[in-house]
This record gives C-alpha cells, structure tokens and sequence, in this order.
C-alpha cells in the first residue's frame, strides 16, 4: 500500500548531529528532515546509530554536536523538563514491546498520557474510546493487553501514540516481534493514521518490507548517512 505524502513543511530536522558514547562516536555529523505528513524509515546495520538518532530527534538524548528543530523550536537547547512536556503533548511513541501498563485495559492504557496531561478522566477516556475504534478495536476497550494478540496490543499502541494529536510519531521497531503478515498491517496502520493526521513517522526498522511502506528511507552506517532513498510523493 502507498501512502501519499502531501507536499508539506518540515516539522523536524536534525543539523549536524554529533553524538559520542566515551570514546565511541554514536552519530558523526548527521543531518536529516522530515515534513508534516511523511514517513521515514531509518536503516542500517545494528549499532551504527539508528536509535541514536531516533532519541536524539526526540529530545530523549541531547546531542554534543548539532541542532534539533521541530516546528520551529529548538529542542536541544531546552532543559530535561521542558523536554519532558514537548514529548507528552507533541511526539508520540510506538515500541517493539508495545509498553502498555498490563494491569490497565486497553481504553486506559490510550488515556493514561492525557490525563497525566491534565485532561479529565471523563473526556481522556471518551478520546481513547474514540481512536480505539478507529484503529479497528471498538470492541477491544475493555481487555488488558494480556487478552490481546500481539497486533491488537500494536493496535493499543498505535493509539495511545495518536491520542494526543502529536505532530511526529516515533517507532522503534514497531513490528520486531510480530509475524510477517501482522506486521505489514501494523506498519500500513500507524503510517497511515499518522500521516493522515499530518503527523510525521520516524520508523526504525530492520525489515525491508517496513520501509517500503515509508516515503523514503535513511540508511546509517558508522553513525553517519550513507545513503538516502525515495522520494515523498
């Protein structure tokens, strides 16, 4: 499946991003953009810096070299809390585990972000409710994520990920512990919801057949970019 990509601002960038573990270089002067409504995929052999890169982008690391911008601001400069706030109300994250609480069901799970937010309990579960049922789990709500397969858990993720409105959507490899088929739907789900909200996606992946289904893809080796393919259609 083929997802459009409208032609759009860029919401995220990276200029020259630099990061070293000691005496390990994690990125080596990395630059990387990416509009409202696109999806990325980033590449490469384990260890040569892709969710480096995914962290530094999301304010999780600071990079020693370089800047970051997402919509304007500059992430680099903020302080741990103010980053901490940026990442609650404007990214979103999906993982390979999926991190869902397991004690909680699948409605709270999606709602817990918006009421550490500050939104009531009433109106977080009405929008958890709301984007369950859009990612095809109305009838799901109410089960813990060890009554769910693992698509549907990826599904509660997904959600939760989108509940907020973010403007990026960062995913780690999202469909590592999941079968083929489930994970083409996984990954044709979560790029399609988020782009069609005018998020942007930064999938971090392995599988050839996941960055297919990406707009372009970023390859890194040795913590730099060796090579940059597709076009944003």
């Amino acid at each position: 499946m083929n997802f459009q990509s409208p032609q759009s601002q860029v919401v995220l960038s990276g200029h020259g991003l630099v990061k070293y573990y000691g005496s390990v270089v994690g990125l080596a002067g990395v630059d990387v953009a990416v509009r409202s409504g696109e999806a990325l995929a980033v590449m490469g052999p384990s260890g040569n810096g892709k969710t480096t890169l995914l962290h530094v982008l999301a304010g999780i690391l600071t990079p020693d070299q370089g800047e970051v911008w997402l919509a304007g601001e500059r992430v680099d400069q903020l302080n741990d809390a103010a980053r901490t706030v940026l990442r609650r109300r404007r990214l979103g994250f999906v993982f390979q585990d999926n991190q869902l609480l397991a004690e909680l069901p699948a409605d709270e799970n999606v709602a817990l972000p918006l009421m550490v937010d500050g939104l009531s309990r009433r109106d977080a579960i009405g929008r958890a409710r709301n984007m369950l049922a859009q990612v095809g789990l109305a009838a799901e709500v109410g089960r813990r994520p060890g009554e769910l397969s693992g698509g549907q858990a990826q599904r509660v993720a997904i959600a939760r990920a989108l509940v907020g409105e973010p403007q990026v959507v960062f995913a780690d490899e999202p469909t590592g512990a999941l079968d083929a088929a489930t994970g083409s739907q996984v990954i044709d789900l979560l790029v399609g919801a988020a782009t069609y909200r005018g998020a942007a996606v930064v999938v971090v992946t392995h599988d050839n057949a996941v960055a297919a289904r990406c707009h372009r893809a970023l390859h890194i080796v040795d913590g730099r970019v060796s090579e940059s393919t597709g076009v944003a259609r």
